[in-house]
């Protein structure tokens, strides 16, 4: 029996190390893939306030990113960016470098970007109103 005391400590001195890295590989994927949703979710939500509010311009715009930005729980560093604010449309581009591109292999950079037609809501719904009108005249 004594022979084959010393196979748990074996087994775990091979098997622990193995996990311990699956394990942090893991947390580093999930920050990555986090990292790319609050990306998409920022340009858009930036985006889409951008065009409620057309009025106020591309200084708004860049105001509600740098707002949504400080909402970040992880973060690989800063982030490039690009805002269009015109009269009919708004786009949002985010790009950030990730520690994975100095990995061997072609990983591309972490990019965002969303458009978002300038509406007016006021105008929307009394043309809503107005076509239901007209639609019960006609029935």
């Amino acid at each position: 029996m004594k022979e084959r005391d010393g196979y748990v400590v074996v087994e775990a001195a091979v098997l622990l190390p193995l996990a311990s890295i699956l394990i942090l590989l893991l947390i580093y994927l999930c920050s990555y893939l986090y990292q790319g949703c609050f990306m998409v979710q920022t340009a858009y939500r930036a985006a889409f306030r951008g065009s409620r509010y057309a009025e106020y311009g591309a200084e708004f715009v860049e105001k509600q990113l740098d707002n949504l930005l400080d909402e970040a729980v992880l973060s690989f560093g800063p982030e490039e960016r690009t805002v269009d604010a015109g009269i009919l449309s708004v786009k949002v581009t985010l790009e950030k470098e990730t520690p994975f591109q100095n990995l061997p292999g072609n990983i591309p950079k972490l990019k965002a970007s969303w458009k978002v037609h300038v509406r007016d809501p006021v105008a929307y719904i009394r043309g809503v109103r107005k076509l239901k009108e007209i639609r019960q005249s006609y029935e």
